[in-house]
């Protein structure tokens, strides 16, 4: 197998442009979805699909950016570790079919064939996320972009269907999840995964912390944005679910794009950040953390004031312009995990442990904000959340920004 060579500006432009069309056709996808079915059914479509959401990064949990970090680092046992990756993803996919039986069982999001196929298509778009990153980093890009052209053709399909049909939600989802299922099934065959590496006990070490690490900061966030739709769902206020579904479907669409793009870039930046005097580096981001606290939180509040205010009269538009003013936020504050997360192997675990407070605090604050303010209180909390971990990497900062990091090894 090859490594990935390093990024060109063709190589860029096609993988970028195949990820654009598909999140370009999934947010103009559920504005038609809406009109198709009217606000009650698309109601309870955005509490099944947004409930399940965290579901996806069960399924990936980091192996797609470890594999853009170790590859380039261990780069002769390029084989061995893709099996390690896959046999990860299987066990994977196996936890996560388990969380969506606990969460059928609860019935928090909706009636159970709805549920159950949102939960499936959610895993479904996870797994196929992790195959496809492997497949990249084994130097086959291209079948990445023909993996989202594909997925843009099914919504685009789907939609249609549903518009000129008037297929339910629950046959839409079926088609959705079939396609995705096929496809990864298609991306597996390619890789040839070599399971030898199983049996050694370095490589799987290094894979697996090293995954579950890098998956934390994700899957905190997934966790959050489902437990936000649990507290409207356990508030009473489910109809305000198709705002915030809407609203961070459009805002995921720009954030997306750019880690994207930092997934393609990851194994230039892996090789760059490894073997080196890291002290600079972290100077920068503490300077630029500081600055976002100092400025930053009181924007979020501003923007809270604002919000209930002004824009709580205007429903779900409300909310989408909220979440949209809370980017530059989110995006800041990814920025800087995506720096921690491939330095060093301390800097990985504290960025880890930030984002897992950051959920703490969350998670304990959703059941009482969200039903006072709704929709508006929920992408508030996901804004200050962000804050919460700015706040533990720029700790961790302060003393190993003026120290001297050393060389660090490849995880």
């Amino acid at each position: 197998m090859k490594l990935p060579a390093p990024a060109t500006t063709r190589r860029l432009a096609a993988l970028v442009g195949g990820r654009a069309a598909f999140r370009g056709t999934l947010l103009v996808a559920n504005v038609a979805l809406l009109a198709a079915w009217g606000s009650p059914v698309y109601a309870g479509y955005a509490q099944a699909m947004g409930g399940a959401a965290v579901l996806a990064l069960i399924a990936s949990t980091g192996i797609e950016k470890c594999a853009l970090k170790l590859i380039p680092r261990l780069r002769h046992t390029v084989p061995l570790l893709v099996g390690v990756f896959v046999a990860l993803a299987g066990l994977l996919l196996v936890a996560a079919l388990a969380v969506l039986g606990g969460m059928l069982a609860l019935g928090r999001n909706g009636p159970w064939p709805l549920a159950a196929l949102a939960g499936l298509s959610q895993i479904g778009v996870g797994l196929n996320q992790v195959l496809v990153g492997l497949t990249r980093a084994i130097g086959k890009p291209a079948r990445d972009v023909a993996n989202h052209l594909v997925l843009s053709a099914a919504l685009a399909s789907g939609t249609a269907a549903a518009l000129v049909l008037k297929i339910t939600p629950v046959t839409f989802l079926a088609l959705y999840a079939g396609t995705v299922a096929v496809l990864s099934l298609a991306l597996l065959a390619g890789l040839r995964p070599d399971f030898r590496g199983l049996r050694r006990r370095t490589l799987k070490r290094a894979a697996v912390g090293t995954s579950l690490r890098m998956a934390v900061p994700d899957l905190a966030g997934g966790m959050t944005m489902s437990l936000m739709f649990l507290a409207l769902s356990v508030a009473g206020a489910q109809a305000e679910s198709t705002g915030l579904y809407m609203a961070s479907t459009a805002s995921s669409t720009l954030l997306n794009a750019f880690s994207y793009l930092l997934r393609i870039l990851q194994p230039d930046v892996s090789r760059a950040l490894h073997q080196r005097d890291l002290t600079a580096a972290y100077q920068r981001l503490s300077r630029w953390l500081r600055l976002l606290m100092l400025t930053g939180t009181p924007y979020v509040l501003a923007v809270l004031v604002l919000a209930l205010t002004v824009l709580r009269p205007h429903g779900d538009a409300g909310v989408v312009i909220l979440y949209i003013a809370c980017v530059p936020v989110i995006f800041a504050v990814g920025s800087a995990n995506y720096v921690m997360e491939n330095a060093t192997r301390q800097a990985l675990h504290a960025t880890a442990v930030g984002a897992a407070l950051s959920l703490a605090v969350i998670g304990a604050l959703a059941f009482v904000v969200v039903p006072w303010a709704g929709a508006l209180g929920a992408v508030v909390l996901i804004a200050f959340g962000e804050l919460i971990h700015a706040v533990a990497i720029l700790r961790w900062l302060g003393p190993h920004s003026r120290q001297p990091t050393g060389v660090e090894h490849a995880r």
